[in-house]
């Protein structure tokens, strides 16, 4: 019987610790979330996280609402050299 109680109190201590991380995961998503928001918001730049040998994404223009997409390989070309290719891309 106190094997039973221990294994049910062990049980419970792992799923409360699972609970635990889950509600970890879930903040850290909502702060990476409000991140881009507020990168996309002062940027005007919404980045393409998935494929990460080249960068993407798109430029929005909400008055206009225009979206310019715009994709670079990053093997061809310097971090310098995108950079300013973007920032040419938000100028006009």
């Amino acid at each position: 019987m106190t094997d039973d109680i221990d294994d049910l109190e062990s049980r419970r201590v792992s799923i409360e610790e699972r609970h635990h991380a889950l509600k970890k995961l879930e903040q850290a998503d909502t702060r990476a979330e409000m991140k881009l928001s507020m990168y996309a918001s002062v940027t005007r730049i919404i980045p393409n996280l998935e494929d990460k040998s080249v960068i993407s994404g798109h430029i929005v223009e909400k008055d206009k609402k225009v979206v310019e997409k715009f994709e670079f390989e990053s093997s061809v070309t310097t971090d310098y050299n995108t950079c300013n290719s973007i920032w040419k891309m938000i100028d006009s």
